[in-house]
């Protein structure tokens, strides 16, 4: 599973797994096209070491491609990099909220709540309510 590598390659980096992957991980039936973490800012360098070593590039909006930025999570711009475990997104934060551990198989992850989800990620929050509305129909 592509996730695992991912999260194994992050090594002693404190991450929780948020957005649509800790929402997929809740048994949530939303799409998502990267892997999401929340790193607090004072674990930015490690971040940024990890990201040179799974040679990212920045996704850069402005032209609408990969690279020409610099990786650091610190430099302005989008907290998406594509590696090479895939596409990447991170939420920076001083302190992330309390996690939940969701087991599957063999494997904890660490993730944030739904709840939490739905409140301070307003794409996810979109995917879930358009799906219970469908749901609902």
């Amino acid at each position: 599973m592509r996730l695992d590598r991912l999260l194994t390659s992050l090594g002693d980096l404190p991450y929780l797994l948020t957005g649509c992957t800790a929402a997929i991980l809740q048994g949530a039936p939303v799409p998502s096209e990267a892997v999401e973490i929340a790193v607090r800012w004072r674990d930015s360098a490690a971040f940024t070491r990890w990201l040179n070593s799974v040679y990212a590039q920045r996704w850069s909006a402005r032209w609408g491609e990969w690279g020409g930025l610099h990786p650091e999570p610190e430099e302005p711009g989008e907290h998406r990099w594509r590696t090479r475990h895939g596409v990447n997104r991170a939420a920076m934060s001083d302190e992330p909220p309390e996690p939940i551990e969701i087991r599957h198989g063999e494997r904890i992850y660490r993730a944030v709540p739904l709840i939490e989800v739905e409140l301070t990620d307003r794409r996810a929050a979109e995917l879930l309510d358009r799906y219970r509305r469908r749901w609902a129909s």
